[in-house]
């Protein structure tokens, strides 16, 4: 591939050309089958049919859409912007870490208490290895 057609690329064939021609038709059929398969062609005439009865509604909707997400938008890059990080050095953040572990050691030590129960409860009582079951299977 010469440097040139990398950078410019290739022409656009056109769907009449001859020597596109066959592609263009597989293409177009591979994607008609595609929207039969997921039944969009029946999903995109019920939205047609929609739009063209009510007209006012749908414009109403798709704009409303388009304005909720724009306003949505705008309302994440304010937040974003006005957001204060507040600043903490190594330390405070390390003493916060222990502040939570401390907080929270009881807790801890409960679920691994119940832990320690259920592997002694819910111990295989097999005495037959996964090296045991490899041999096995091996003769």
């Amino acid at each position: 591939m010469g440097f040139k057609k990398m950078l410019i690329g290739e022409p656009v064939p056109d769907k009449d050309d001859p020597r596109y021609k066959e592609k263009h038709e597989k293409t177009v059929e591979a994607g008609m089958s595609f929207a039969k398969a997921l039944k969009l062609d029946k999903a995109a005439a019920c939205v047609q049919r929609f739009a063209t009865n009510h007209t006012k509604i749908f414009l109403a909707l798709v704009f409303g859409f388009v304005l909720f997400s724009v306003s949505l938008n705008l309302w994440r890059m304010s937040n974003a912007v006005t957001y204060k990080h507040e600043t903490s050095s190594a330390i405070e953040r390390q003493e916060k870490e222990l502040h939570l572990k401390r907080h929270h050691q009881a807790e801890n030590e409960m679920r691994e208490k119940y832990r320690k129960m259920y592997e002694k409860n819910n111990k295989n009582d097999n005495p037959k290895t996964i090296d045991e079951y490899e041999a096995f299977g091996q003769d």
